[in-house]
């Protein structure tokens, strides 16, 4: 399989540039709108783009639903933004047609879901995960637990505002070193 890069809002921010390194670049078209008109992470992106080093691309929708649901299970729900779902999304769809994809993003939420579908992902500015978590959001009023996310975050038995810790913990295996993610004169 041939390993393509999914590059994330964070990747353009941070300064990468995809004429400086040798592999496929995808996004999703969200990640564009994300970026401000004439900043310099806009600019990257604009440019690249162009370039037709960039493909722009939408996700299956069967593969949204997909990612959604992964979010769910590992307590991500209302945590992805909708950008990140459709990347993962694309992660999912790029792997059904025979890519290796590699998510390029420091959200950890996005590697933790990365890394629950099995898609290899890389972080540019920051470590990046190590183990992946199972989020439980519990109260911390009345000590209760949530698998699903309740309305207004706030604890249907007391009133109090919830919050979110680690549960499971499980190493992560996605985590990809290098793969010629190395940019040239400098490292990523």
């Amino acid at each position: 399989m041939r390993s393509v890069l999914l590059l994330d809002t964070s990747a353009f921010i941070v300064g990468y540039e995809v004429v400086d390194v040798d592999m496929e670049h995808y996004t999703v078209p969200a990640v564009g709108d994300e970026l401000r008109e004439g900043a310099f992470p806009r600019l990257r992106y604009d440019n690249a783009v162009h370039s037709e080093r960039l493909r722009v691309v939408s996700p299956d929708p069967r593969f949204v639903f997909e990612v959604k649901n992964a979010a769910a299970k590992m307590g991500e729900e209302g945590v992805l933004s909708e950008t990140d779902v459709q990347l993962l999304a694309l992660g999912l769809h790029l792997r059904d047609e025979g890519f290796e994809p590699i998510v390029v993003s420091d959200d950890y939420s996005v590697q933790n879901i990365a890394d629950s579908m099995e898609l290899g992902f890389k972080s540019l500015a920051t470590q990046g995960i190590r183990r992946r978590f199972e989020w439980v959001t519990y109260c911390p009023g009345c000590h209760r637990t949530f698998r699903a996310p309740q309305v207004e975050n706030v604890c249907p038995v007391c009133g109090t505002g919830l919050k979110r810790k680690p549960g499971k913990k499980v190493k992560a295996t996605g985590w990809v070193a290098s793969s010629g993610l190395d940019q040239k004169d400098e490292g990523v």
